[in-house]
């Protein structure tokens, strides 16, 4: 069975956009799955502890862990890799449906720092409509993303770069009343992924 999640970033700030060697269309959907990959793994380290994530505690993915470092996680393979993908384990697929759109509404944007000369960045004020697709595989995989769904939406986990300089929140809108409870209420939704890491 196959499990679709269907949601809107809607930018309370505008995110930055970057050219690169990647066309945007490829390259941004990278930085959507990133972030929402960060937001999952400072999920389970704030609600669960240490031991959720392969990348939180030794800075690298299941697959090029030693014995010894995989005896450290709880699971092996995290949740995090068998929701978001790993070498030799595809996760969920994840999809910006208006990339279009958003690569059409690029603006200019000087940004000063003190004691600096202006920056000229690129930003989007554009909502991201994003639709992610996930096998049974990995029964949990809804919640895990539902985990950083909600750490975005709470503005702690950001898109872009200038992180720290307040670019890049989004507030949430998700398709379904149980998703909406789930992205609200933060320990309904431990429960709800304590009882499936548990079966």
């Amino acid at each position: 069975m196959v499990k679709k999640l269907e949601f809107k970033l809607v930018p309370v700030m505008p995110y930055t956009l970057f050219n690169g060697d990647v066309k945007y269309s490829i390259g941004y959907l990278s930085s959507v799955k990133g972030m929402l990959r960060t937001a999952s793994i400072f999920g389970f380290r704030t609600l669960f502890g240490e031991g959720y994530s392969c990348e939180e505690l030794f800075g690298k993915t299941c697959p090029e862990l030693s014995d010894e470092e995989r005896k450290k996680l709880r699971f092996f393979p995290c949740p995090i890799c068998r929701t978001y993908g790993m070498t030799g384990l595809r996760g969920c697929k994840f999809i910006v449906t208006n990339i279009k759109e958003v690569m059409g509404g690029i603006k200019e944007m000087k940004y000063r720092f003190l004691y600096r000369g202006p920056y000229d960045l690129k930003v989007s004020k554009e909502p991201l409509r994003v639709s992610v697709i996930c096998d049974e595989t990995f029964k949990c995989n809804v919640f895990v993303i539902l985990l950083g769904l909600y750490y975005i939406n709470k503005g702690i986990i950001r898109l872009g770069k200038f992180k720290s300089r307040g670019l890049g929140t989004f507030r949430v809108e998700i398709e379904g009343d149980e998703w909406k409870k789930l992205i609200e209420d933060v320990n309904v939704l431990k429960g709800h992924l304590e009882k499936c890491l548990s079966e």
